[in-house]
């Protein structure tokens, strides 16, 4: 495998959580967060992400996560985070050699922010993920269906999940990001993925003045066609999520747990989509049965 040039690559860092249960459930994932995001989401959970700089060299972000993962000690950390700075190159294979104590994570999960707005970031992250050995998972708004390809095409993601913000309309997404333009991207993502066969979670947030009813039908009729068209897609699970208001803004009533189970029955007859509702903190109720 090619080196990893650190010393040239720069990354617009956002944190790390070394332990979730929740962003691949299931999983016990270590989440990356990349700073940066073209949209402007109204309730964004992630707002500080958007913008604004904390650059690091990759080399300390990969010693930080290697050392997390393996469960090192400080005194065990200094001297591989010293490596890194006296080579100024990282061979991805050799991170995984320098511990040897059983993870106790199993996933890496890539969120932001939009992880796809640093693409070197990224795919180097995710290749450290592989040679550590863990599954690998990415969050994404769909901006970049170009970047997402080429991440598939190396086999670098093994699950996808996808934000499902609105009907693939430029008004509708306007309303839903602050970006019309990202309409056309966001569908192209969907087909990249469902075209590469690759595990799928689409998740739709739901606020009270958006997506509406009639808009969530929509976009699930938009599923059931293009399952038609790629019938090699794997479309796990469309998961509708209770969004929460922000810390910093006013707060308001979310949608009930009984409405959004009533939207998932509706979904689940009229299109046979595995429908699965998240409420904070926990998932609370699918309409079939499985991981």
């Amino acid at each position: 495998m090619a080196e990893l040039k650190s010393e040239s690559l720069m990354v617009n860092f956002g944190g790390i959580v070394p332990l979730s249960t929740v962003d691949w459930p299931g999983r016990a994932a270590m989440v990356v967060f990349l700073r940066g995001c073209p949209l402007r989401c109204p309730h964004c959970q992630n707002r500080k992400l958007q913008s604004g700089e904390n650059m690091m060299p990759f080399h300390s972000i990969a010693s930080r996560i290697v050392s997390e993962v393996k469960g090192l000690s400080a005194a065990t950390q200094a001297p591989i985070a010293a490596h890194f700075r006296l080579s100024r190159q990282i061979k991805i294979e050799e991170a995984s050699q320098r511990a040897c104590s059983q993870p106790f994570v199993d996933a890496l999960v890539l969120s932001g922010g939009e992880p796809l707005l640093q693409p070197r970031a990224a795919a180097g992250l995710l290749r450290l993920a592989k040679s550590l050995e863990l599954s690998t998972g990415l969050e994404t708004a769909g901006c970049y269906p170009d970047r997402l390809q080429q991440l598939l095409e190396r086999e670098l993601v093994d699950r996808v999940f996808l934000d499902f913000k609105a009907p693939f309309r430029d008004e509708d997404y306007r309303e839903a990001t602050g970006s019309g333009s990202m309409a056309a991207s966001a569908l192209q993502s969907l087909k990249v993925c469902l075209s590469r066969s690759v595990a799928l979670d689409l998740r739709c947030t739901v606020f009270p003045e958006m997506p509406s009813a009639a808009q969530i039908m929509d976009m699930a009729g938009c599923l059931v066609r293009l399952r038609g068209i790629y019938p090699q897609g794997r479309l796990e699970s469309l998961v509708l999520q209770q969004g929460l208001a922000r810390e910093d803004e006013p707060a308001f009533e979310p949608v009930s747990v009984d409405r959004l189970q009533q939207l998932a029955g509706l979904l689940g007859v009229d299109t046979d989509l595995k429908i699965v509702i998240r409420a904070s903190p926990n998932i609370i109720w699918k309409n079939q049965e499985g991981e």
